[in-house]
């Protein structure tokens, strides 16, 4: 087997998969979502994996020796990443044993044989015209891994069989049981990872993957530059939470929000002008008249404050200086004008994203962020404050304007 017959073995697989992935697909597609997708966090959608299976040596010289002789056992451990649902990474070990042959065209025939008094080789390995050869093989490979099910079909966080081509890079190292001394290089890999769905947090893997080594790695120099080292495993993979992605949302334009807080704002320093107005004008009459009675204005009213919002992004709690002068213009203006009002401070995550226990730390984060900048001012105003955590209270449609802090 080499190169070309493995990307043959993969097309038959991803045209296989595509016949396969259409019939699931249809009628189902409400559960199929397309990107682009929220970028999740470090540890979410890691997997560990561990397999079993056999290792096939193709040297140049192989082909002298029994095809079941070389089968040797092969083990894999790794832990990797879906960065999206398309693209993921995986480091790991691969490796145990291998087998191959090495052919001495010089041998006699008459015994003792041209490879008497090797100490590197067994008895019951030795032939008249070569011997078996056994090796301990070791792989720290990183891959980079394209999961086409996703890319092809959408992602579908149920899907039973996905396929996932990758090509990887690492450290290879052969040694002999016998003490000869390793070799040890750069080595490449491509390979198909298969998928099979048990549960959302269990699959069942099969690995199928060639890698390429120099002529020499098992010791020997002979015909062409490269030899390849073949390895199917069968094992299983536990998705660690969060197992899946959500699709983005575009992100939300505040800027005609500001603006209107801004119109706002100017309309509230106006009528805070007026009243002073007002009441220097019914002082005056109280003044006049001089019996204490309360004197009102025709068209007097009580200005009450807008609520006031301040949104935060995904994961998020920091303030921008913009925003934090926003806050310094409303405290200074309305709330500064209506000290006797007891304002209501709520802070808050959409309940969409993130887990109950962070959505609970964010809201209250903003919060606090929110209040150390009230608190700067001064002023000594009467405030309740209440932490919403999770929540989509300010809206069931687009979860980003449930980060955020409302005065009202």
């Amino acid at each position: 087997m080499n190169i070309k017959k493995l990307f043959v073995t993969a097309a038959v697989c991803v045209l296989t998969f595509v016949s396969i992935n259409a019939q699931v697909i249809k009628g189902a597609e409400a559960q199929t979502v397309r990107g682009p997708y929220e970028t999740n966090r470090l540890f979410d959608n890691v997997f560990i994996g561990v397999a079993g299976g056999f290792n096939y040596y193709q040297g140049e010289q192989d082909l002298h020796l029994d095809f079941k002789d070389r089968f040797a056992p092969a083990v894999q451990g790794y832990i990797g990443k879906w960065i999206t649902p398309c693209f993921g990474i995986r480091l790991g070990y691969y490796g145990i044993k291998s087998q191959g042959f090495y052919y001495n065209v010089k041998a006699a025939s008459p015994t003792p044989p041209a490879w008497s008094g090797n100490p590197y080789v067994d008895k019951e390995d030795a032939y008249d015209w070569g011997y078996k050869q056994k090796m301990n093989l070791h792989q720290v490979r990183g891959d980079l891994m394209w999961n086409i099910s996703n890319a092809l079909g959408g992602y579908r966080s149920d899907r039973f069989w996905d396929i996932a081509p990758y090509i990887g890079a690492g450290l290879g190292i052969t040694t002999n049981p016998k003490g000869k001394r390793p070799n040890q290089e750069l080595i490449v890999a491509v390979g198909i990872y298969n998928m099979f769905r048990v549960c959302s947090a269990l699959d069942v893997t099969l690995d199928i993957n060639q890698t390429v080594v120099n002529q020499d790695f098992d010791w020997h120099k002979a015909g062409s530059r490269q030899e390849y080292i073949g390895s199917i495993s069968l094992g299983l993979a536990y998705q660690f939470k969060n197992r899946e992605f959500s699709r983005a949302h575009a992100p939300v334009d505040v800027t005609p929000f500001n603006n209107k807080i801004k119109d706002l704002s100017k309309a509230l320093e106006d009528i805070n002008a007026k009243n002073k107005k007002l009441q220097d004008d019914i002082d005056a009459e109280k003044a006049k008249k001089g019996n204490g009675e309360t004197v009102y204005l025709p068209g007097e009213t009580k200005y009450t404050p807008a609520p006031f919002a301040v949104y935060f992004p995904l994961g998020k709690s920091t303030l921008t200086e913009d925003q934090k002068n926003s806050i310094k213009y409303f405290v200074n203006t309305s709330m500064a004008s209506n000290k006797d009002r007891v304002f209501e401070i709520e802070g808050a995550a959409d309940s969409a994203t993130g887990s109950a226990k962070t959505n609970e730390k964010l809201g209250q984060a903003r919060l606090d962020a929110v209040l150390n900048i009230i608190k700067a001012c001064g002023g000594n105003y009467k405030m309740s404050e209440k932490n919403l955590g999770g929540t989509m209270e300010f809206s069931q449609t687009d979860k980003t304007l449930n980060r955020v802090v409302v005065i009202k």
